[in-house]
């Protein structure tokens, strides 16, 4: 399977009508703020100059960097979450009555990863954004997660258990956090910043080329989920609905 994602991370601006509106403003700053700096040393200061904003406006619309940070990432994630869902419906609709290909799951969930973090010169600012946060919890950014990114998450758990009914409940959550960090690893090694990857396999692995980087994520995920069942206790029945 070979989705029409082709767009990369978007370059947010403003909507006619909403230049005046400042809560958008500051999203739209906080967003590029974030994206270049990190969220540890981004400052309220330059997010609220960059917006034109005063500084308490942060707390007006946001009530503070931390939910103003949950904001910006609803912004952002939210062409992942759908590419990532729009692609898993249109693989089980392909397959009907029958589940999916286990490679078409993972595909569905690993493609968007790959074309939608690039940013116009090739680096993958928002993977570092992400990892970023997931070190760093807070209540406004687990909110977010909960509410925002699980629901696609237990969509593709679900996906998962059809096509493998052998496995628990417990090896398919193991395996699709294994294969979300699979992917976030090689993002990371194959941002042009470091080219990490490419400078340790001496240029064989070609971390410029997307398709080569999901080819070799489908086949190495596809190959975890299709290792032997590991969980032995009793589980209580996958909820399929």
């Amino acid at each position: 399977m070979e989705s029409s994602v082709r767009s990369r991370v978007p370059d947010h601006k403003l909507p006619s009508g909403r230049e005046e509106d400042p809560r958008e403003r500051i999203l739209l700053a906080a967003e590029h703020v974030f994206l270049e700096q990190g969220f540890e040393l981004a400052t309220v200061r330059e997010i609220t100059l960059r917006a034109g904003v005063n500084v308490s406006a942060i707390n007006y619309y946001f009530g503070s960097k931390d939910e103003l940070l949950a904001a910006v990432l609803d912004r952002v994630m939210q062409p992942y979450t759908e590419a990532r869902v729009t692609a898993l419906v249109a693989a089980e609709a392909a397959a009907q009555p029958d589940p999916p290909a286990l490679a078409e799951i993972v595909e569905a969930l690993v493609r968007p990863m790959v074309e939608l973090s690039r940013d116009p010169d090739g680096a993958r600012p928002l993977t570092r954004l992400i990892q970023q946060i997931r070190a760093r919890p807070s209540e406004g950014t687990q909110r977010f997660f909960v509410s925002r990114v699980d629901p696609a998450v237990f969509q593709f758990i679900t996906a998962f258990h059809r096509t493998l009914p052998h496995l628990g409940r417990a090896d398919i959550f193991w395996r699709y956090n294994f294969a979300i960090g699979a992917v976030m690893q090689v993002l990371i090694d194959s941002d042009p910043a470091t080219h990490r990857l490419k400078r340790l396999s001496g240029n064989l692995c070609d971390t410029g080329d997307d398709e080569q980087i999901i080819a070799q994520l489908v086949g190495f995920v596809s190959g975890g989920f299709l290792a032997p069942a590991a969980q032995r206790v009793p589980e209580p029945p996958f909820p399929l609905s």
